[in-house]
């Protein structure tokens, strides 16, 4: 028989609510004595509680949540008042009645994680968008539209409404459409364009994907010029694909060579018109689609060629669709298996393996951007991760160059899924899972070849495409760290912006002076810096790629990338969050950057739009918050981890006198005492090639705003000498605990 002393405690505190823990409703309880934590209460009302069928049930914490209709638990969630903290007063939004549905919404704030191995849930921060037809498209937590509605709420709840915070297009999720009114020609352009567009083509997309042998598919293109009629549908639809992806790669600058000029001018003057035309020529030569059934090699390659021109013209929904599709034809295939190999020619093994590498990377990508689940099980690509028997010998220069970016992207794409696998799907993270994953992290950079290295990047004088596989290579990289450490910034930055406005400089977070090196606020807060950083170096390389003429403005990767990058360095500015950036300077840098890409890219535009109203409400913000904190006493491991040391320059040591070292320039150190990779020797074994030996000496020199030529935007004291930056940053300040003891 049950004891009838027993009763239920009404309100259990916040520590014991999130962790499933029995609370005896005292302050403090029970648990939290005995474990030594803060024990807050949520503001309650004292009449009962009632539960209607109209109303939410409440969200775990640590919300990441998206943007909502002035929902119930928003409200309730935003209005709460923590001990000595003020609400943040929500804000009715005032959309149109019929605005498109949310997912949660709530802006909470928890208790940091004392334990590494406690593992903080994200509460539900998806998003439902409406496209240009109506239909309500999903964005999930990792999507960084999704991270960008949390920080408009945030924005709007600190400093009140904005063109940021009510911007129209706020529901909308852009996809351009194919105008109905173009039509298939069937007309090949001629033989001198036709070999500029392969070369943009393959140049234009190392490191990302390579779905063609590109000696085999130049010869067969010599072959159906020579004799078009007798060539199979399938393959002119492979090559017209191609034509339009690298049309639209091809509008790099408006600083082509003479020989450049004349033939985008022979193609007309709306170089995207065409590029769909080519699209148009090849669905109706042999649309993949319409025999998906029979579906075979061919049809992958040209389902994954319509995927990459989808996200050229920024139909990403689109790119999602067809690519779905080519994953399930690859398994049928049995492209997945390393055993099923043994059936073909060496050649075609080796053109299988690459097309399903490629489709690693982009599935991950497309998860990651979009928030999705994957398609492709990390199980499935095990046998990519072993660099095996490529036969670099018998490589040319440019398969070398191509392989080598492919085998760095693939492991970069590993270390994306395993984030969204294990972040993002499960919905929580723990500071042990962080510090495995950088581990990991410093694996994929120490098998890294040298000359993929990041900063080799501002190197001059080098071919655009080695630019080019150095920055996707790089940037798919930083993504991931910017994915994995995310979370932490912004429960950073909301707990900061619930802080009362006031007097900036003398102002600290009540918590901030028991914190330490080795306190858990100290180890998150190593976290937060770690995603500034990778999000300032994806800005400098950007800008060293542009500087060099090496990046074509309707790069949907390199856009992308930018864009999330720039979210996390605006968001630092907007929070103050970390004093020992140049703020003002990263953003205007980046707003450049997009300004520039913008000329033609419509995604771009988007972007540039987002972050220009984000400026302008940062810029007139008067309020002061607290001082910012930098990161003195990090966790200077998990920085080595992630970012390495310094290249340093060859023949002198630090200090700039003179050594006898004898690492190549600008050679990362954590590359000096290392067995040199396969990638590195291979590569070390082809002569470098010059910008002039690439086709692009008769360039002209490239007209930019002042603020883009300066090469780096990233502050000097890490810029410059990393060794340097870690022994100078100032302590770690933590606004994570809510309540003094």
């Amino acid at each position: 028989m049950l004891s009838t002393s027993r009763h239920r405690t009404r309100v259990a505190c916040l520590s014991c609510r999130r962790k499933k823990l029995k609370c005896n409703g005292l302050q403090p309880c029970a648990t939290c004595s005995a474990k030594s934590l803060p024990c807050l209460y949520a503001s309650v009302s004292s009449e009962p509680r009632r539960h209607t069928l109209n109303e939410q049930r409440p969200l775990p914490p640590f919300s990441l949540g998206a943007s909502g209709v002035g929902t119930a638990a928003a409200n309730h969630y935003a209005s709460r008042t923590l001990s000595g903290y003020p609400a943040i007063t929500p804000r009715p939004y005032g959309e149109a009645q019929g605005a498109p549905i949310q997912a949660n919404s709530s802006l909470f704030y928890s208790a940091p994680l004392q334990d590494p191995n406690e593992e903080e849930h994200l509460s539900e921060a998806s998003r439902m968008l409406q496209d240009g037809r109506g239909r309500l498209l999903y964005l999930g937590d990792s999507a960084s539209l999704s991270y960008l509605d949390t920080i408009r709420r945030l924005v709007e709840k600190t400093v009140g409404v904005s063109d940021f915070t009510s911007d129209p297009h706020k529901h909308s999720l852009l996809e351009l459409p194919i105008s109905t009114g173009l039509k298939p020609t069937h007309v090949l352009p001629d033989r001198e364009a036709a070999e500029f567009l392969l070369d943009s083509f393959f140049s234009n997309t190392v490191g990302v994907i390579q779905v063609l042998d590109r000696d085999a598919f130049i010869n067969e293109v010599a072959t159906i010029y020579s004799n078009p009629l007798s060539v199979e549908q399938s393959r002119l639809c492979l090559l017209n694909l191609v034509f339009a992806v690298g049309l639209q790669m091809s509008q790099s600058s408006v600083a082509h060579n003479f020989r450049e000029s004349q033939i985008l001018k022979r193609l007309g003057s709306d170089l995207t018109e065409r590029a769909k035309i080519f699209y148009l020529n090849a669905a109706h030569l042999n649309d993949p689609v319409s025999g998906f059934e029979d579906g075979d090699i061919t049809s992958i390659q040209a389902l994954l060629l319509i995927t990459l021109f989808m996200l050229t013209i920024a139909k990403r929904n689109a790119a999602w669709a067809y690519f779905g599709m080519a994953v399930r034809s690859a398994y049928a295939l049995g492209l997945h298996r390393k055993t099923t190999a043994t059936a073909f020619t060496p050649a075609d093994q080796r053109l299988r393996k690459n097309i399903w590498r490629s489709m690693y990377i982009l599935d991950c990508y497309l998860s990651a951007s979009l928030g999705r689940p994957n398609g492709i099980s990390s199980r499935d690509a095990a046998d990519l991760f072993t660099d095996d028997a490529d036969d670099d010998q018998h490589m040319s220069e440019l398969e070398v160059l191509e392989t080598a970016a492919l085998r760095a992207s693939v492991r970069a794409a590993r270390l994306l899924g395993e984030i969204l696998s294990s972040v993002y799907a499960e919905r929580k993270i723990s500071v042990k899972f962080v510090q495995k994953s950088s581990k990991q992290f410093q694996e994929w950079k120490d098998v890294l070849p040298t000359s993929l290295h990041w900063r080799n990047i501002s190197l001059p004088n080098e071919d655009p495409r080695a630019t080019l596989a150095q920055l996707h290579v790089n940037l798919y990289y930083f993504h991931g760290v910017i994915l994995l450490t995310r979370p932490f910034l912004l429960q950073k930055i909301l707990n900061q912006a619930r802080l009362p406005r006031g007097n900036g400089e003398n102002m600290r977070s009540p918590e901030a002076t028991k914190s330490g090196p080795g306190s858990p606020s100290a180890q998150t807060d190593s976290f937060s810096a770690a995603c500034v950083r990778a999000s300032l170096y994806s800005i400098d390389i950007v800008q060293s790629a542009i500087l060099k003429r090496a990046l074509p403005r309707r790069d949907p990767f390199v856009i992308y990338w930018l864009f999330s990058a720039s979210l996390i360095v605006f968001s630092n500015a907007f929070c103050n969050v970390y004093g020992d950036t140049d703020s003002n300077r990263a953003m205007q840098t980046s707003l450049d950057l997009h300004r520039y890409l913008a000329e033609t890219d419509p995604l771009a535009q988007r972007y540039l739009q987002i972050l220009t109203s984000f400026h302008e409400t940062i810029s007139g913000d008067s309020g002061s918050r607290i001082a910012p904190s930098s990161s003195r006493n990090t966790n200077q491991a998990l920085f080595a981890n992630f970012f390495g040391d310094k290249p340093r320059l060859q023949g002198t040591d630090a200090a700039g006198s003179h050594t006898s070292s004898h690492t190549s320039p600008m050679q990362p150190m954590d590359a000096v005492n290392r067995r040199p990779s396969r990638d590195d020797q291979a590569l070390q074994a082809t002569p470098a090639t010059t910008e002039t030996q690439a086709g692009n000496g008769n360039r002209e020199p490239i007209h930019m705003s002042p603020n883009l030529t300066i090469a780096e935007i990233s502050p000097p004291d890490y810029s410059l000498d990393f060794d340097n930056f870690l022994s100078l940053v100032s302590q770690s300040e933590t606004a994570y605990q809510l309540n003094t003891q």
